[in-house]
């Protein structure tokens, strides 16, 4: 099983994570150091919420995109290239 989640790594090297994990055994991880330093607004923020967020504000139907619009779209966009 993959999971990802945001985490903070102090100097000290202690890993503090910004979201709640069920883990019942002890587990590999890989941890990916990020160019951004941590801000306040680390802790208020969090995948869950995210996903909410985007749950709880649709867009609207009329600015929805079928699958064959975002083909014909992607397919335009390969053939500006040359």
């Amino acid at each position: 099983m993959l999971q990802t989640v945001e985490a903070i790594v102090e100097p000290s090297g202690v890993v503090r994570l910004l979201e709640e994990v069920n883990i019942v055994s002890p587990m590999r991880a890989i941890v990916t150091f990020l160019d951004s330093a941590p801000s306040e607004q680390y802790d208020a923020g969090n995948a869950s919420a995210i996903l909410k967020f985007l749950a709880e504000h649709r867009l609207a139907p009329s600015s929805r995109l079928s699958a064959d619009e975002i083909d014909a779209q992607i397919e335009a966009e390969r053939n500006a290239w040359d």
